[in-house]
């Protein structure tokens, strides 16, 4: 994944369906490698500028998967790139719980989960 694909994307100039086209093989490539019995996938993404990633990015995130255009897979992927690389820093605790809580892949996020994951958003707590 570009560095600046997905900054296009969590600054709604890109649309999650543009960002799900763009990086649909390299997720599908993930998830198949974790699948594999003691298979790890890889998340890959570019180098950077350091960027703050705050609640309405987030928020963009979380409406790709609320409006069924990124599929959970997709959303964890990019969750995990965020956590992972250097080059992302959070601008508060709630940002980094509901990304941590994305990241999970293992189950479907029910339409509660997601009312409480926009809610921390937007109260930040």
């Amino acid at each position: 994944m570009q560095h600046s694909s997905l900054i296009s994307f969590l600054n709604a100039e890109k649309t999650p369906a543009e960002l799900w086209r763009e990086i649909e093989a390299e997720v599908n490539e993930c998830v198949a490698a974790a699948s594999k019995l003691g298979g790890v996938g890889h998340v890959i993404i570019t180098d950077g500028p350091d960027t703050i990633i705050d609640r309405r990015h987030v928020e963009v995130l979380v409406g790709g998967l609320a409006d069924g255009i990124l599929p959970v897979q997709a959303v964890a992927y990019i969750a995990d790139a965020l956590i992972m690389s250097d080059h992302f820093d959070f601008g508060d605790e709630s940002v980094s719980e509901v990304l941590i809580f994305l990241s999970d892949e293992s189950a479907p996020i029910s339409r509660e989960e997601m009312q409480v994951l926009r809610s921390r958003l937007s109260t930040g707590g």
